[in-house]
């Protein structure tokens, strides 16, 4: 009978171990999957810059000479408001085509751009996860042409809370922009300013704590 036992349990052994050698693990979870990034992106900002321009020539008494032309610099400034819509580009994106305008003092001036996001890819500013952002302007009106450089911080925000898998996202952000201003008639009456733009809504909320708007 003892014999009997000993079997029964080497034999119940041999099937546990059995089992363990054959079984296999769990598979992992499956990642889920990522919402569908919105069709197009798009912000306003507020600018404001200080340059240099040509000095104005002074004023010059009756003369039968030529007046002297303007030499020399002075110190000048800009201001803007704007708005861009941008469209994907590629196929993370990152590389975005998109249109812009903005009116300074009393014209209008715009044309398109090129936004490259992603650089880097995380930036963490202003409560919200966002990335680096580049951005290449060129426009003009009928009086002047025009061409921006911009870099700094991009995140999307929920500013009239729409759902993120909409077609489109409001983008805010702070960004270091180089500007450069020429008049089409007059080569010689230029402005070049860098300034700092930012997200007027935005900005507003975050210096003024109103926790309704997040």
């Amino acid at each position: 009978m003892r014999l009997v036992g000993v079997r029964r349990a080497a034999l119940l052994l041999i099937v546990l171990l059995s089992s363990v050698a054959y079984g296999h693990p769990p598979p992992p979870p499956e990642p889920e999957p990522e919402p569908a990034r919105p069709a197009l992106e798009w912000s306003t900002w507020f600018r404001i810059g200080f340059g240099a321009r040509p000095a104005d020539p002074g004023s010059i008494a009756r003369t039968s000479t030529p007046p002297v032309a303007s030499r020399g610099q002075e110190a000048t400034y800009d201001a803007a408001l704007g708005i861009d819509v941008t469209a994907s580009a590629s196929r993370s994106g990152d590389g975005r085509v998109g249109a812009w305008a903005e009116v300074r003092g009393l014209s209008l001036v715009g044309g398109g751009e090129i936004v490259i996001q992603g650089l880097p890819k995380k930036i963490d500013l202003f409560w919200y996860e966002g990335t680096g952002v580049l951005a290449l302007r060129a426009g003009g009106n009928h009086e002047k042409v025009t061409g921006q450089i911009a870099y700094g911080y991009l995140a999307p925000w929920d500013l009239f809370g729409s759902k993120p898998q909409g077609t489109t996202r409001y983008m805010i952000g702070v960004r270091f922009v180089a500007t450069y201003t020429r008049a089409i008639d007059n080569p010689r009456d230029w402005q070049a300013t860098i300034g700092l733009e930012t997200e007027p809504v935005g900005a507003i909320r975050y210096l003024l704590g109103i926790r309704s708007w997040y």
